[in-house]
């Protein structure tokens, strides 16, 4: 009963979060992009890897990449101590509802990027809130029903290539190919 009251006060939050004036998009491509953001899943080494050579890729080109990634336990693992342009939140940066507390956060959402790539997979809703608290002007992610109102751009992966090296190989395709004359 009260991991019910739990999701819906959760569910509550989100959308008071989002707020009422809509965001105004801007669209961008890799090749106009000044500056970059990474928000991913960082619980598991493999995934943190992905993430962390999609930095290494964009940074050849972007002149300003930074990565937030929530780590799904109470604290961080040895892998999370070391990347300089990294930024890491786990379960006690959160409050009872599951929301990350302001200050975990505040840096990278108050950053101006003109594309947030989110590398995540599933609803989760510390990830969640830092898409809707981000001022991003463009945002990219994985295709669900949550992130339709979260994400300005969505792929959508097949069922046998839903991973997330697919995932960031796709996006990167898609980001690639938008240009304004």
């Amino acid at each position: 009963m009260f991991d019910g009251i739990k999701s819906g006060l959760a569910r509550r939050k989100l959308l008071k979060a989002r707020g009422v004036e809509p965001r105004c998009v801007r669209a961008c491509g890799l090749e106009s992009a000044n500056k970059v953001g990474i928000l991913h899943d960082a619980t598991d080494e493999a995934q943190f890897e992905i993430a962390r050579k999609l930095l290494f890729i964009l940074q050849k080109h972007i002149s300003f990449v930074k990565a937030l990634g929530f780590v799904d336990s109470k604290e961080l693992s040895d892998f999370h101590l070391q990347p300089l342009d990294f930024s890491f939140f786990c379960k006690n940066d959160l409050d009872w509802l599951g929301f990350p507390k302001e200050e975990s956060i505040a840096e990278f959402c108050d950053t101006d990027f003109d594309i947030l790539i989110c590398l995540d997979l599933e609803d989760k809703i510390p990830i969640n809130y830092v898409k809707i608290k981000s001022k991003a002007g463009f945002k990219v992610g994985f295709y669900s029903e949550t992130n339709s109102d979260l994400l300005d751009v969505m792929i959508s992966l097949d069922e046998e290539n839903s991973s997330i090296e697919e995932l960031v190989k796709q996006i990167l395709h898609y980001l690639e190919n938008i240009r304004y004359e």
